[in-house]
């Protein structure tokens, strides 16, 4: 399989979404920008690791049929990530530092994401939307949104490589501790993914192992 193939198979695990372009029902604007920033960016600097179950939705226009994952994500500074799913099929994606590895039910495939532009920049994304470490990214315009017991951002792509991708990308928080929730990546057409984390734990210790191909 080649490099593409693979980052279209990576695509089709990572990419949810919703509706375009507006906040969800319910939810009204952020009245105080400026100081829902500042907590996004001190929940971001005092996480130092994320452990977290995870259940993703796959819907496809053209199958009546709902896609689900099962799996767990890890987290640890500086970028290191392992998307792990159990269910149905047995598949890992890991990044550390600057490694993009592939673990399909055994067989390895690796890549440099500083030789890659286009893996750097999903590394980038997926480290970004599940840190909520995005306020002063200059690749995304931001808007805010809350209801009673969630904040919604919903980030627009400035990048051109990313925004042929997606149009839009909604990172849900609770309430009170800016944890993030939910993650949806919208893609261009009416194809989405819903992936919901659960029984998220935060500055645990985590083994450097969890982010190798083993």
């Amino acid at each position: 399989m080649n490099q593409h193939k693979y980052f279209f198979t990576i695509i089709a695990f990572l990419l949810p979404g919703l509706s375009f372009g507006q906040a969800s029902k319910g939810f009204s604007e952020v009245e105080d920008v400026a100081s829902f920033k500042n907590k996004l960016r001190e929940t971001s600097a005092k996480t130092q690791s994320i452990s977290s179950e995870f259940t993703q939705e796959k819907h496809l226009t053209m199958m009546e049929e709902v896609l689900v994952s099962r799996g767990r994500f890890l987290f640890k500074k500086e970028n290191k990530v392992r998307w792990e799913y159990f269910e149905p099929i047995v598949y890992a994606i890991i990044i550390n530092q600057n490694r993009f590895i592939i673990n399909n039910d055994g067989k390895i495939s690796e890549f440099n994401t500083e030789s890659n532009k286009l893996f750097k920049e999903i590394n980038n994304m997926i480290v970004m939307a599940i840190q909520g470490n995005f306020v002063d990214d200059p690749e995304f315009t931001a808007s805010f949104y809350q209801n009673n017991n969630n904040y919604l951002a919903v980030l627009i792509p400035q990048n051109d490589l990313l925004s042929n991708i997606l149009t839009e990308i909604k990172i849900y928080f609770s309430k009170p501790d800016i944890a993030v929730s939910e993650v949806k990546f919208i893609e261009p057409g009416d194809d989405f993914t819903k992936i919901t984390f659960v029984n998220r734990k935060a500055n645990i210790e985590i083994d450097d192992e969890e982010f190798t191909a083993r």
